[in-house]
């Protein structure tokens, strides 16, 4: 499990509608986990807290648009 999976995963996901829809399955941060495993990312929820984090450092200002909208349906994160 590392960040680097998870900074793959986004990375991935940005560009990876595909990969969106399968994650829009999860219901909880167990599920959503063992989806990106099955998809070959191996991270935990905290490491993909803390890459998250670090991509919005210094953001003031959060939209309802950007790279990352099917995130905001992830209520754990």
């Amino acid at each position: 499990m590392t960040k680097e999976s998870a900074h793959k995963f986004l990375e991935d996901a940005t560009r990876d509608f595909a990969l969106r829809d399968k994650m829009k399955e999860a219901s909880n941060p167990d599920d959503f986990i063992k989806i990106a495993e099955k998809l070959n990312y191996s991270f935990t929820t905290q490491e993909l807290k803390d890459v998250i984090s670090e991509y919005s450092e210094n953001v003031t200002m959060r939209r309802h648009t950007g790279v990352w909208p099917w995130l905001r349906d992830v209520h754990w994160i």
